[in-house]
């Protein structure tokens, strides 16, 4: 028999830490820590003239989620800036509006500078580290 390297989620009776959509493989939903008081300017020049500044409500390594006004639909593409701490302020962080439940939505991260993903993973393991 194998090891619980071998589990197989599509096998009857493996059993697998990680939860399993009828449409595809597995997925793994990464932790979300609170950042209540973060303000966010979100910028998305094709919907409006002038950036939003926002509430953050969470935040992990793939995405942030915000309080987003109405008038920015999922599939927008947006640049947001914002500082998560004293020593840590990211700017021109590119993203997109993936989903929105009545005033939230998540904001999956594009491509951004290497330092500025760096500090962020160094700001979630701390924070974490710290729970």
């Amino acid at each position: 028999m194998g090891d619980q390297n071998d589990i197989d989620p599509n096998r009857p009776g493996s059993t697998a830490n990680e939860a399993r959509s009828d449409s595809g493989p597995p997925s793994r939903r990464s932790r979300r820590l609170p950042i209540p008081g973060i303000l966010v300017a979100v910028d998305a020049p094709d919907v409006a003239p002038h950036p939003w500044v926002v509430d953050a409500i969470d935040i992990n390594a793939h995405g942030i989620g915000l309080v987003l006004p109405p008038e920015l639909p999922e599939g927008t593409n947006v640049l947001m800036s914002f500082r998560l701490a004293d020593e840590i302020e990211l700017g021109q962080v590119s993203g997109s509006v993936r989903h929105k439940d009545g005033a939230s939505g998540g904001v999956l991260f594009g491509e951004w500078a290497l330092q500025d993903r760096l500090n962020l993973l160094e700001f979630l393991v701390d924070a974490y580290e710290r729970e």
